[in-house]
């Protein structure tokens, strides 16, 4: 799943592509990837308009119109957005929405699984469109993530550090990649119940968690699976990670092999060394 870092480049290097370019046309394939309204109302609102800026809420990016409406896109677990010519023949493969661009430009919306979503919603009423948006946590990249702010959210929990650090709630943005990195940097082991963290774990895993959202998004992202950039290109943190997707592989700081387990389903990678359980 595209996460923060991949998110972020994803909208910094759309910016030259869609900022002031009219949407000229739309052809959806797939109606059902539009979650809110439906697709014809989608298609008609946004036809004729004009994207004037492009933000991001943790892994939500946000199309601002030249009205009152504003188009957000969520990619989910193998969402893309491609910017290609007006050639058919480079049509991208799992296409669900094009957006034709003055400009003679074209961005769709590539998804395999089918599980993304675009939705259209009024300016100063998405969050409540969207609740997802409105129980966001804070970035680590925010001025405001802190140890104060970190301690408030983990004191007197129960669950493994790993699953709480996937809360949106809690660390907006972060995902199964970029808290196997944290915890790795920070020394502490995926298992690890948050009220058994020190203090000083705490602060160390607050600025890690900055620093590897800062490392992603100066790499470009992660490319593993599905992750491209708009120009169809790969991004690079894959190969500077310390234990992401690197399990049977020696740790970078001790030789150690590094390791997975299931946690809340999801793959964790860890150095059983430098990440000894407590």
């Amino acid at each position: 799943m595209p996460e923060l870092p991949e998110v972020e480049t994803i909208r910094r290097e759309l910016n030259p592509y869609v900022i002031n370019r009219k949407i000229s046309k739309i052809y959806i394939q797939r109606p059902d990837i539009i979650g809110y309204p439906s697709a014809d109302v989608f298609k008609k609102e946004v036809t004729g308009k004009t994207i004037t800026n492009l933000a991001r809420k943790a892994k939500y990016l946000i199309f601002e119109l030249n009205s009152d409406k504003a188009m957000i896109i969520h990619l989910r677990l193998s969402g893309q957005l491609l910017v290609w010519n007006g050639n058919k023949k480079d049509a991208p493969k799992h296409e669900r929405i094009r957006f034709f661009l003055s400009g003679k430009k074209n961005l769709s919306f590539v998804e395999p699984r089918v599980l993304g979503r675009a939705y259209l919603v009024e300016k100063d009423n998405y969050p409540d469109v969207l609740g997802g948006l409105k129980e966001l946590g804070l970035e680590p990249i925010d001025k405001k993530f802190c140890f104060d702010y970190l301690y408030s959210k983990l004191k007197g929990r129960k669950a493994p550090i790993k699953n709480l650090l996937l809360d949106q709630s809690i660390t907006a943005g972060i995902g199964n990649i970029y808290s196997d990195e944290a915890l790795f940097l920070a020394g502490i082991h995926p298992l690890t119940r948050a009220n058994k963290l020190t203090l000083n774990d705490i602060k160390k895993l607050a600025i890690t968690l900055r620093q590897v959202i800062k490392a992603g998004i100066k790499s470009k992202g992660t490319s593993i699976s599905d992750y491209l950039r708009p120009d169809g290109k790969e991004g690079g943190y894959q190969f500077c990670s310390y234990v992401f997707d690197r399990e049977g592989e020696k740790c970078r700081k001790c030789g150690t092999l590094i390791e997975f387990k299931k946690i809340g389903n999801r793959r964790t990678r860890f150095c059983p060394k430098c990440q000894a359980k407590k």
